[in-house]
């Protein structure tokens, strides 16, 4: 089985200032993402070649077997009333009946002492994926596998799609890109 999650995020959080460091990836991921992957047959690395501009974009890449390919940064924000925006291509499949694939750009909402309060997913997922909407979580389905530009205001987010994260709780978010395979 082969599958994996191809993506540019280009976030940009409120337009007086950005709040994540080398969102468009025109740094070495080493400046602002920290990464984490845990399995086999993993790829996490940037590049010009992966959409037609001449731009960096990330690639993710899990392979056969149970684990993840990720990268993620946490800001702190001053306001909830910020815009969110970016570029990915997500593609997720797999070949087992019982595995199952994903792959995310994912929004967490934390409190003061870092505690994720709940998240929102921009994601394509295989049958069998545990994933599923709730009062903490909002999945927003990738329509395709080609690029696609993804944009939400984080208040309007909460208020309408999480309405069990307390509002007044919410300190920082998380950035997270993700690839995962559950038993493939």
């Amino acid at each position: 089985m082969r599958r994996y999650l191809l993506l540019v995020v280009i976030i940009g959080l409120c337009s007086a200032s950005n709040y994540i460091t080398n969102g468009d990836f025109e740094a070495a991921l080493t400046t602002g993402w920290t990464q984490q992957q845990y399995g086999t047959y993993i790829t996490i690395t940037r590049g010009t070649t992966y959409d037609s501009d001449p731009d960096y974009e990330v690639f993710l890449s899990k392979g056969t077997g149970t684990g993840y390919a990720m990268i993620h940064q946490t800001a702190e924000i001053p306001t909830l009333n910020l815009d969110i925006s970016f570029n990915a291509k997500l593609k997720a499949w797999d070949n087992y009946v019982g595995a199952w694939s994903a792959a995310a750009v994912q929004i967490n909402y934390l409190d003061a002492t870092n505690t994720v309060l709940g998240d929102t997913r921009v994601c394509r997922f295989s049958q069998d994926c545990l994933w599923s909407n709730s009062s903490t979580r909002h999945l927003i389905m990738a329509p395709d596998e080609n690029w696609h530009n993804y944009q939400f205001n984080i208040l309007d987010e909460l208020e309408n799609n999480l309405p069990g994260i307390d509002l007044q709780a919410v300190d920082k978010i998380q950035v997270i890109l993700i690839d995962s395979t559950w038993y493939c």
